[in-house]
C-alpha cells in the first residue's frame, strides 16, 4: 500500500471540504497515512477548540489505516543513536518512527486543548527565531555577491559547495548529530551517515534552501518557494511517503525543490491536485 503524508493545510482543505467523509474514506483504501507531530502541534495550537477538535476527529479516522509520526527532531535522534549502536548493521527504514503516545492523545484528548495557547506561543516564538537567523546573515550575503558582480550560482550549486565536505553545512550536520546522539563524530564519519540516511539529508538540504531562498537569492528573482520553519522541517518526513499533500503553495515549491536534490522518487501534491487523482473523474458524490 503506498505511504502519504497529509500536512496540516492539507488536512485543514480536507475538513473543508464538502466531500470529506467519501475523500476519507478513499484515503483509507488507497494509503498507508502517517500523521506527523508537526501537524498535531499545529492542530493543538489552534485557538478555536471545535475547529480542533474537528481536525481531530478527521486525523482519528485516518488513522485507522496509519500510524502517527515522531517530531522531526525525535527522528533525526531515532536515526543517530541507531547508527551509534551498530553502524555497519545500519538499516535507515529499520529504525522505528511511531508515535504511539501521540496515537492515544488524538483518541483521548486528555490534555491537547490544555496546552493550546502554550502550543501557539511556543510555534510563534520559534518562527520568529527561525526568521532572524536568517534575516541577520542576509546582508552580509547580498554585499557578497555585488561585489563579486557575477551571476549567482543556482540552489543546486550552493547546496552541493554547502554540503561538501569542507562546507559550512557538514559543521551544523555535526552539531545536529552531537545533539541527537550525544556523540560527537568527524565531518567525514557525518557526511557518510547523511548519505545512508535519507531523513537527516533532507533535513540538510532543506537548510541549505532555507539560507539559498533568504540570504542568497536575488531579490529580484522571485522566490523559490516561501516556506516556514515547519514547511522546511518537515522535509525530514518526505522519505517516508510516496505523495506528500499540503495545501500551501510555498511549502509545495519549496518541498519539491528538496525532494528532487535529495534524489527522492516521491512526490510532493498540492490538496487540489491530489484530490484530482484519487477521484480522477471529478466530484466524488457523482
Amino acid at each position: 500500500m503506498s505511504k502519504l503524508i497529509l500536512d496540516t493545510s492539507a488536512i485543514n482543505a480536507l475538513a473543508d471540504d464538502s466531500e470529506w467523509t467519501v475523500l476519507v474514506q478513499g484515503v483509507r483504501s488507497a494509503y498507508f497515512v502517517g500523521v506527523t507531530e508537526t501537524s498535531i502541534s499545529e492542530i493543538a495550537a489552534s485557538p478555536d477548540e471545535a475547529r480542533r477538535i474537528q481536525l481531530l476527529g478527521i486525523v482519528e479516522r485516518l488513522l485507522k489505516s496509519g500510524m502517527c509520526v515522531l517530531p522531526f527532531h525525535g527522528i533525526i535522534e531515532e536515526h543517530t543513536r541507531a547508527y551509534l549502536a551498530n553502524r555497519d548493521a545500519y538499516e535507515w527504514m529499520s529504525v522505528n518512527v511511531r508515535f504511539p503516545e501521540a496515537e492515544g492523545e488524538i483518541v483521548r484528548q486528555e490534555i491537547i486543548h490544555e496546552i493550546s495557547q502554550q502550543t501557539r506561543e511556543s510555534l510563534r516564538q520559534w518562527e520568529r527565531d527561525f526568521r532572524v537567523i536568517f534575516s541577520n546573515a542576509k546582508p552580509a550575503f547580498q554585499a557578497l555577491f555585488v561585489e563579486c558582480s557575477g551571476e549567482r550560482p543556482s540552489l543546486e550549486k550552493v547546496t552541493e559547495r554547502l554540503l561538501a565536505e569542507d562546507g559550512a553545512h557538514i559543521e551544523l550536520a555535526v552539531d545536529l548529530f552531537e545533539r541527537g546522539a550525544g556523540t560527537r563524530l568527524s565531518r567525514t564519519e557525518v557526511q557518510g551517515f547523511s548519505e545512508r540516511c535519507p531523513p537527516f539529508k533532507a533535513l540538510l538540504v532543506a537548510l541549505c534552501f532555507s539560507q539559498y531562498d533568504r540570504c542568497i537569492r536575488d531579490e529580484r528573482q522571485k522566490s523559490l518557494g516561501k516556506a516556514g520553519r515547519l514547511d522546511m522541517f518537515s522535509a525530514v518526513y518526505l522519505p517516508y511517503c510516496e505523495q506528500f499533500v499540503t495545501n500551501d503553495a510555498g511549502q509545495c515549491e519549496a518541498l519539491t525543490s528538496v525532494a528532487e536534490i535529495i534524489g527522492s522518487e516521491m512526490s510532493v501534491l498540492k490538496y487540489s491536485e491530489f484530490k484530482n487523482r484519487l477521484f480522477p473523474l471529478g466530484s466524488v458524490a457523482q
